[in-house]
This record gives C-alpha cells, structure tokens and sequence, in this order.
C-alpha cells in the first residue's frame, strides 16, 4: 500500500494591483513535500489571476519552479513591477532561464 505524501503549501506573498480597470492577483507561495526525493527543500510557485472590467478571469500557475528563495522573491518581484498577465507568466520564466 502507497504512503500518501504529506505536502505542505503556504502562501509567501500577495499583491493586488488594479490597473486600467483589470484586477492582478499575485501570489508566491512555498510548499514541501515530507516524502519526496528532493532532499525535502521547499518549493515555490507562483500564480498570477486576472479578472478584466468585462469579468472575464484567467489565471496561470507554475508550480514547484524555484527551490532557492531569493530567487523566487526576484522572480516574483519582477512579475509584479511589470504587470505581468496569465500569459506573459510562462513567456518570463523562459526569458529568465535562459
């Protein structure tokens, strides 16, 4: 029988901007998985959610993409400042990887 994973999630960060009508809902958080072979480090991701003035909401997620958090926070800084939407979200990490 398989051991459920105990994973933790909690939030690091959040900011709400309201720019031009459009809602941005940013969000860093970390999680650590108790079982699991990374050597137990913490994980962040980061989620941007946009609502426009029509009401449409999207909504983008990348789960588990930075372990150190200096760089989290820098990534995440950096989404914020520029506004970044649901799309632009994975459009920037690749920038930054590279």
């Amino acid at each position: 029988m398989k051991q459920r994973e105990k994973t933790t999630e909690r939030l690091v960060k959040r900011d709400e901007i309201t720019d031009g009508g459009i809602n941005y809902v940013y969000e860093l958080s970390v999680s650590e998985n108790k079982n699991q072979a990374s050597f137990r480090l913490p994980l962040y991701s980061v989620c941007v959610y946009m609502t426009e003035p029509d009401g449409t909401e999207s909504s983008s997620r990348l789960d588990d993409v930075f372990y150190d958090a200096g760089q989290a926070l820098l990534f995440y800084d950096k989404v914020v400042k520029n506004l970044a939407t649901p799309i632009d979200l994975s459009y920037i990490l690749e920038d930054e990887m590279h």
